[in-house]
C-alpha cells in the first residue's frame, strides 16, 4: 500500500468510524457505546431512574464538560463533572504541559524542554533546552520520526519543507514516496548511519531541531550538546502499547506548531483501534469466534527471538483476546527461548508470525526450524511474516497494522479485509 492512500484517510472517514463504534458496541453486542472523540464536545445527558433514595451518577469519559441530570422519584441531583483530556493518556516516556501559551516537555531521557512561540519571550522556567517553535529546520534519526511527519502532512502538506536531514537517508527503502524523491533530489540531506552520524554535514544543515533515539552508553547526545546542536529524544519504540508508541504524535506536533491536529489524529487512531476492539470482543462473548493462540518470532543466527510477555505486541494480542505462547517471557521488549521451547509451544498454535520480511517461503522457514512442520498452524496454513513495508506504513498506520493483526488472528469477522503488513508463507 502507497503512502497517498491514506492521505485525506482522517477527515474523511472519522465521522463513518465513530457511527459505527456506536452501531456495533450498541446494538450488534449489547455494549455501551464509547463516548464520541472528535472533535471533544460539551455534552449533556438526561438520565431518568425510579428510586427511593436520591441518585447521583458520575460518568467518565473523554469529553471536556459533562452535564448530568438525574431524576428520582423523590429528589432531582443535578452535578456537573469537568473532565478534561490528559495530554498523554497511554504514552509513559514523554509528558506535556501547558503554561499561559508556553508548553513544557518531558523527553525521552527525562530532560525539560522548554517550547516557545516565536515573537514571545521565554518566561522564567528551568529547563534543559529552550526551543522557539513551530521549528523550521529538522534533522530525524528514525524512519518511524520520519512516519510521524508524513501522518501529520495529512493537515500540513508542506511540513516536508522543514525535514532538513535524515539519517540513514539513502540506506533505507522507503515506502514514502515524497520522501524517496526528496532525497534523491537533493531536498533532504542523507546525514549518515544512525550510529555514527556525519556531525559536519548536520550542522552544515544549521537545524532548529535534531530528533534522535538513544541507548545506554549512546555518544550521539553529548556530541551533539559538544556542538551545540539542540536535540530531543524520541523513545517511541520503546514504549509497551500500541497506543503509546503512536503518541508520540503529540511530541513530534508540539515542536511544529501542530498539537491540535497531532491530537485530532491521534483520537482518530484511538477510535479506529477501540473499534476492532470491539468488533472482536463481541463477536467472542456471542460465540461467533474463539481466542485464538499466537507465537511471535524471529530467528537469527541460530537463536530464537520473541516478543517479550510485557511488550506492544503481546498487549495488541491481549486486546484481540488472543492467547500469546510467550506471554511469560519477562520484559517490554524481546526476549530469546530456545529451539526446542519454540516448537513445543508452537504445536497447537493457531497463527505462526515471524517477524521479520527475510523470510521468503514456507519451505524456508521449516529448513530454519524443521520441528514446525507438525504445528496446527502449519498443518492449517495460518503462518505469517512481516510484510517490508511493515516498518514505515505500519507505524504510520497504526490503526491498520492493529486491524491486520486482528484479521490474521479472525478471518472469519474479517473476510473482506486484504492483508497489508503480513504476508501468508506458501
Amino acid at each position: 500500500m502507497s503512502q497517498t492512500g491514506f492521505v485525506g484517510k482522517t477527515s474523511q472517514t472519522v465521522a463513518a468510524v465513530l457511527i459505527a463504534v456506536s452501531l456495533i458496541t450498541g446494538f450488534v453486542f449489547g455494549a455501551a457505546a464509547a463516548p464520541a472523540i472528535f472533535p471533544p464536545p460539551t455534552r449533556t445527558q438526561t438520565v431518568t431512574q425510579t428510586a427511593t433514595l436520591a441518585t447521583t451518577v458520575v460518568r467518565t469519559t473523554q469529553v471536556v464538560t459533562t452535564s448530568l441530570v438525574v431524576t428520582t422519584s423523590l429528589v432531582t441531583v443535578t452535578q456537573r463533572v469537568e473532565v478534561v483530556e490528559p495530554p498523554v493518556k497511554y504514552a509513559k516516556l514523554f509528558s506535556i504541559e501547558r503554561r499561559d501559551g508556553f508548553t513544557v516537555l518531558r523527553d525521552g531521557v527525562n530532560r525539560t524542554i522548554l517550547l516557545v512561540p516565536k515573537g514571545r519571550t521565554a518566561p522564567d522556567i528551568k529547563a534543559d533546552l529552550v526551543v522557539t517553535v513551530p521549528v523550521e529546520r529538522m534533522v530525524l534519526m528514525s524512519a518511524t520520526h520520519v512516519a510521524l511527519i508524513e501522518r501529520l502532512r495529512e493537515y500540513a502538506p508542506d511540513l516536508l519543507t522543514r525535514v532538513k536531514g535524515i539519517m540513514w537517508g539513502n540506506s533505507y527503502r522507503w515506502f514514502f514516496p515524497e520522501i524517496d524523491k526528496a532525497l534523491k533530489d537533493g531536498r533532504i540531506a542523507d546525514v549518515g548511519a544512525a550510529f555514527s552520524p556525519n556531525y559536519e554535514a548536520i550542522v552544515a544543515l544549521r537545524p532548529d531541531l535534531v530528533m534522535i533515539y538513544t541507548y545506554p552508553g549512546d555518544p550521539i547526545p553529548s556530541k551533539l550538546a559538544e556542538l551545540k546542536l539542540p536535540y530531543v529524544v524520541n523513545s517511541e519504540y520503546l514504549e509497551d502499547t500500541l497506543l503509546g508508541r503512536f503518541e508520540w504524535i503529540k511530541f513530534v506536533g508540539a515542536f511544529l506548531g501542530l498539537d491540535e491536529e497531532a491530537r485530532t489524529v491521534f483520537r482518530y487512531v484511538e477510535a479506529s483501534y477501540q473499534l476492532t476492539v470491539e468488533k472482536v470482543a463481541g463477536a467472542i462473548d456471542a460465540k461467533l469466534a474463539t481466542p485464538k493462540k499466537i507465537v511471535w518470532f524471529s530467528v537469527f543466527r541460530g537463536t530464537v527471538y520473541v516478543a517479550a510477555g510485557g511488550s506492544y505486541v503481546a498487549k495488541a494480542i491481549g486486546d484481540l483476546k488472543g492467547v500469546y505462547a510467550f506471554s511469560d517471557v519477562r520484559g517490554t521488549g524481546s526476549g530469546t527461548v530456545t529451539m526446542e521451547e519454540l516448537v513445543k509451544r508452537a504445536a497447537d498454535a493457531d497463527v505462526i508470525m515471524l517477524s521479520t520480511d527475510l523470510v521468503a517461503s514456507l519451505d524456508a522457514l521449516l529448513a530454519e526450524v524443521p520441528g514446525l512442520a507438525g504445528s496446527k498452524a502449519v498443518r492449517e496454513g495460518r503462518v505469517f511474516r512481516y510484510n517490508s513495508n511493515i516498518f514505515q506504513l505500519g507505524y504510520y498506520d497504526t490503526e491498520g497494522w492493529f486491524r491486520d493483526l486482528a484479521a490474521v488472528l479472525y478471518p472469519e469477522l474479517f473476510k473482506d479485509h486484504q492483508l497489508n503488513y503480513y504476508v501468508r508463507l506458501r
